[in-house]
């Protein structure tokens, strides 16, 4: 007779009785795969092949190189989402126009929650004047977020900003450089609310106050994204 792991219940196709073989075999595959992590080629196929997966099933996806966790009737990222900013070919040269950082953006999910944090490290001539904001998916709200370093027009002080609670990703955040160097860094602290749409979330940013030097993005500047909801 076909028996059951202690631990795991999974049907060990044991029995003498070889009739019986194809069947003990079977039900054997069918413990397991539920086990298996599951490889798919993207979100679409992992859809279509997969559309009612149970809590705790564990997935691949091959195009975004992601392992998720089904949790709660949705799919949670099971690691940290990183970028790194590994050129500085991006520059903004007498302009406050906003542009897409190339390197500082993360897919999100429908329905996700997502801690923001990062670091960035800019620098524009003696003033090194920036403002950053972002872009995502339709819906997606960025509740609170902060770029940790000196407001514009001040030399010493943190700067602090909390958007209202359902404001959009394209609320701006000016920073400073004046008085302490062409270098300047900030640390990036947020929380990301994804409605039903999924998307990329990018990190915008351009001149404070027209200056006709560069400003630039400085390589090793980061963005993480852990989920937490």
């Amino acid at each position: 007779m076909p028996t059951n792991s202690p631990d795991q219940q999974i049907t060990t196709p044991n029995g003498p009785d070889p009739a019986v073989a194809p069947q003990d075999f079977l039900d054997f595959l069918a413990d397991v795969e539920t086990r298996l992590v599951k490889r798919y080629t993207n979100e679409a196929d992992r859809t279509a092949r997969n559309p009612a997966p149970p809590d705790g099933e564990v997935s691949f996806l091959a195009d975004i190189d992601r392992w998720d966790r089904r949790q709660g009737a949705a799919w949670w990222e099971m690691f940290p989402l990183f970028a790194r900013k590994l050129t500085e070919t991006q520059v903004v040269n007498n302009s406050t126009a906003l542009v897409p950082d190339s390197h500082l953006l993360l897919p999100v999910q429908i329905n996700g929650v997502y801690e923001v944090t990062g670091l960035a490290v800019w620098d524009s001539g003696t003033t090194a004047d920036i403002k950053f904001s972002w872009t995502g998916p339709a819906g997606a709200t960025m509740p609170r977020w902060t770029v940790m370093s000196t407001d514009t027009g001040v030399a010493t002080q943190v700067g602090n900003y909390n958007s209202a609670p359902a404001a959009a990703l394209g609320s701006t955040l000016a920073r400073n450089g004046a008085g302490i160097g062409t270098f300047v860094a900030g640390l990036i602290k947020g929380l990301l609310v994804v409605a039903g749409t999924a998307g990329t979330l990018t990190l915008t940013w351009a001149q404070n106050a027209l200056e006709v030097v560069n400003t630039r993005i400085k390589t090793d500047s980061y963005l993480r994204l852990d989920r937490v909801g």
